[in-house]
């Protein structure tokens, strides 16, 4: 009885309904773009042990009884995320891709990832908000939720200067993916028939991830000046 209590009071918020539907579109859309060309196979979320491992992490930051496991569960989630985004990112510059297309890493980004990426967001605002409601001072927890963009700040209670944050990096992340060529986000299940013409540039692409990484290393910048307002260490 008291695990079903538990489990009703973790999903009574939005925020971790939102994150639960998150999590369900990334199992069941494509985590990896198929590219016959170069032997890459399209997966779903389901089909993928790194999908698998950032659901059950996710679930762990909503379900766990204990916010400090609360807070690591995210943070894993998030190496996760960030991990294999550098891995694609990576892997494209192999022969295998390079000998066939210009590829930037967000050309073989499904939406899976980004569904995924939205449980995130999601669970951060719910593992923040308890923070938050315990009444307690901003202590380190501040600093691993600022790891998610915008997020440590809402745990000072400044939440609009956090969406902003979280907005730009989101934002940023998904123009390099519709400025893709392959548009990675509307690829059939059976994976992309053919190569697109090559672009003059990858350029843009490549400045809105790095555009990405700068909004989110500001907002870690702006969190610790938010907190040393606050006059807290």
């Amino acid at each position: 009885m008291l695990r079903v209590t538990r489990l009703r009071s973790a999903f009574a918020s939005p925020p971790a309904l939102f994150a639960l539907a998150s999590i369900a579109i990334a199992l069941v859309s494509l985590w990896t773009i198929g590219i016959p060309k170069v032997g890459a196979t399209p997966t779903f979320g389901f089909q993928s042990p790194i999908c698998w491992l950032v659901v059950l992490a996710l679930l762990g930051a909503l379900l766990l009884p204990n916010i400090a496991l609360n807070t690591a569960s995210l943070l894993a989630a998030e190496l996760l995320l960030i991990a294999w985004y550098a891995w694609a990112i990576w892997l494209v510059t192999t022969p295998a891709y390079s000998s066939q297309y210009a590829f930037v890493g967000s050309d073989i980004v499904g939406p899976a990832w980004y569904a995924a990426a939205s449980g995130l967001l999601f669970a951060a605002a719910l593992v923040a908000d308890r923070y938050r409601d315990s009444d307690q001072p901003a202590r380190a927890e501040t600093w691993f939720l600022a790891a998610v963009p915008g997020y440590g700040l809402q745990r000072l209670d400044k939440s609009m200067r956090g969406l902003m944050w979280t907005v730009l990096v989101a934002t940023a992340l998904l123009l390099a993916s519709f400025d893709s060529p392959i548009a990675p986000l509307f690829q059939p299940a059976n994976g992309l028939p053919d190569l697109p013409d090559p672009l003059p540039t990858r350029g843009p692409s490549w400045i809105l991830l790095f555009a990405a990484a700068i909004f989110a290393a500001l907002s870690i910048v702006d969190t610790i000046r938010a907190k040393r307002r606050l006059g807290q260490p």
